[in-house]
């Protein structure tokens, strides 16, 4: 690996750093992660047996310490994989005890208001052994009970507690869903874990993949909601609490939503958030933005952050390195192709700013290297393709940090995609189009040549045009108009073998005052906890490195949902507010440029190093032929290959799904 370093500037600059064993090896230990069990028909020896199993498979997750809590009358068990960040101490440890006995826990995150929340405990008599929040949350559920205590927590979470008291096993889930938990319920027993490959260590556990999975994947590259790839195992949603307890034998459970965007959108209509002037609404933001970056660089930890040179991580950096004593070690990713390199924006943020930085540069070889470890670090088909540079930037940082701060959160909350901008983008020139006409132009469409097509596009949607408009133009749904325009492959039955073509239930459609706010929600609800968070937990956790995105503390979302859409969008623009805010900190000139996102030259890349990796998966066996259409995925990549058009986003789906349906011999 080559190596320059600057030290003026405090910067350094990797290359192909995956080509090397990393320091922090993914095989070796792969951040904090929960598991357990619930099985009362099982030896009681082999409930704790299993947690161990499962445990070992999140090693990862959790390098420093492992720990078991086990009833052997109630054939529960509770396990742990910890990465210390916070008192790093035995005090620390889990699985957790309250003071009384009552409560049991694991927990994986972060709370970030807990020294807050255990002064005011203190202050009713609480007493504390060490300084963890863990602690902290173990009390307030003796003091205030869980329902009343998980509302008032400001972080990101994923939990398990045990109640002695009432017999009955409580899990929970952050409001935005940072934090993954999946759920198996077989025969009346449950088991849960941080990640699906712990499930699979599990008796409860089938492998049978949920066709509607498979749908999900090919048309928005994830699963959705709270399904996953298989059938017998669910998604804890975000801002849930479930409730189990038995009567008799039985499983019984009881589902609370204690948080949603849809409810905290009515709510911040009544909040005073909406202010006189823009100025106004500015310092407003600067005065939490800013606490809530001081309160999440707690840590006792080496902590730095992501920094693309875009407006939200730029701001969260500016914010950080004014919270900071010392430079802020900043963490930045490259390509060799200047169309999709950002590197150099950021270089100049972090100059400006003045923090220590370090850029890694990605090429298609480096890329290559990763594609076979796809399967296992995500667990089930992903294909949003920028999760092989973030697998990389999640590598160099965690060698020199064990926590990262992000900008995530940014886009969704104030209006920094460009369909939401867009006056005259496709979904409002259909709208304007009468129902009558409507599928008078959609029958025609089969007769528009390409040419045309393509120079009547915008170059946002070019790719599947013909497919999107034709959606768009017979879609009754909001909700699958907007999915027609963000699709991967807007029609995936077209790929699909026959018999595993399957009818997807209508997404719901937010109530918002624009139909651009109700895009911005629709996102928050789906694309943020199933792509973006996805994305980034798997990657970071490969590496044991622990993420934080301010911009997603519940404050600062209802914040933005009380705002009107003129200070987010103005003048064809988004993220009016953040962009006010951080000229504040940075020059205009260093982030005035059109948004670029966290893309890769996929496109270039599968007719290069990546070619014969696809040719490869592309080649008809039994697996391609039960689930797909071979005559049509051959057209795909022969269509690529001859550069007649772009089709890696149809084909990077597909590809994502015939490897990890390869590799998990489904």
């Amino acid at each position: 690996m080559a190596r320059e370093s600057k030290r003026t500037g405090m910067y350094i600059r990797w290359y192909a750093s995956v080509r090397e064993p990393p320091i922090c090896s993914f095989t070796a230990i792969i951040m904090c992660g929960i598991a357990g069990v619930w099985h009362n028909r099982l030896p009681s020896n082999e409930v704790p047996q299993i947690v161990r199993a499962m445990t070992d498979e999140l090693r990862h997750r959790g390098p420093d310490a492992e720990g078991i809590w086990h009833d052997e009358t109630l054939g529960l068990a509770l396990g742990h994989r910890r990465l210390a960040i916070v008192d790093l101490s035995p005090s620390g440890a889990q699985p957790m005890r309250s003071a009384s006995g009552r409560f049991t826990i694991v927990f994986n995150g972060e709370i970030y208001n807990f020294k807050r929340l255990r002064a005011e405990l203190e202050a009713t008599g609480a007493q504390f052994e060490g300084t963890s929040d863990t602690a902290v949350m173990l009390a307030a559920f003796e003091a205030w009970g869980i329902t009343a205590s998980v509302p008032r927590f400001h972080g990101m979470f994923a939990f398990a507690v045990w109640d002695q008291r009432e017999q009955c096993l409580w899990l929970g889930r952050d409001r935005l869903g940072e934090k993954p938990l999946y759920i198996t319920e077989v025969d009346d027993a449950i088991a849960f874990a941080s990640e699906l490959k712990a499930l699979r260590q599990t008796p409860m556990f089938r492998s049978d993949v949920d066709p509607h999975a498979v749908f999900d994947v090919l048309k928005r590259g994830t699963t959705r909601g709270c399904r996953t790839i298989y059938a017998s195992v669910k998604k804890l949603l975000p801002g849930q609490l479930v409730k189990y307890w038995r009567v008799g034998t039985a499983l019984r459970s009881q589902q609370i939503e204690y948080w949603s965007v849809t409810s905290a959108a009515a709510v911040a209509k009544n909040l005073d958030l909406t202010f006189q002037t823009d100025e106004n609404a500015i310092d407003a933001l600067d005065q939490l933005l800013s606490s809530v970056v001081t309160d999440e660089m707690i840590s006792d930890v080496a902590l730095g952050a992501f920094l693309s040179g875009g407006v939200d991580s730029s701001l969260i950096v500016a914010l950080m390195q004014r919270a900071s004593s010392r430079p802020v070690r900043t963490f930045t990713i490259g390509f060799n192709e200047a169309t999709h390199d950002e590197s150099p924006f950021a270089r100049g943020v972090a100059a400006h700013v003045g923090t220590e930085h370090t850029e890694v540069m990605l090429s298609a070889r480096d890329a290559l290297s990763l594609v076979p470890r796809l399967p296992e670090i995500f667990d089930e088909p992903f294909a949003d393709s920028s999760q092989l540079p973030m697998l990389l930037v999640a590598d160099v940082t965690r060698r020199s940090v064990t926590v990262a701060i992000s900008g995530d959160g940014g886009d969704e909350l104030f209006g920094g995609y460009s369909q939401y901008a867009a006056r005259d983008g496709l979904a409002t020139l259909v709208g304007r189009v009468p129902r009558f006409a409507k599928s008078a132009i959609a029958g025609g469409l089969g007769f528009v040549p390409d040419a045309v097509l393509r120079s009547a596009s915008k170059s946002t949607w070019t790719p599947n045009f013909r497919s999107r408009l034709h959606a768009l133009l017979t879609s009754d749904s909001a909700a699958l108009s907007y999915d027609a325009l963000l699709a991967m492959i807007v029609s995936p039955e077209g790929v699909l073998a026959r018999d595993q073509s399957s009818i997807v239930a209508h997404p719901s459609w937010p109530s918002a005052p624009t139909f651009a706010e109700s895009q911005m929600m629709f996102d928050l609800q789906t694309y943020l906890p199933d792509d973006i968070l996805v994305k980034v937990d798997r990657s970071a956790m490969a590496y044991s490195l622990e993420t934080r995105a301010p911009l997603l503390d519940h404050r600062v979302v209802e914040f933005a949902l009380a705002q009107p859409l003129h200070r987010k969008i103005r003048n064809g623009r988004g993220k009016y507010l953040l962009r006010a805010l951080l000229v504040r900190y940075i020059p205009l000139s260093l982030i005035d440029r059109p948004k670029r996102g966290f893309s890769i030259p996929l496109g270039d890349w599968l007719r290069r190093d990546l070619r014969s990796w696809g040719y490869d998966m592309l080649t008809p066996d039994n697996t391609l032929r039960q689930w797909f259409n071979p005559q049509v995925t051959s057209a795909l990549w022969a269509e690529h290959q001859r550069g007649d058009a772009d089709r890696s986003q149809q084909l990077w789906p597909i590809l994502m799904l015939l490897q990890w349906l390869r590799t998990n011999a489904v």
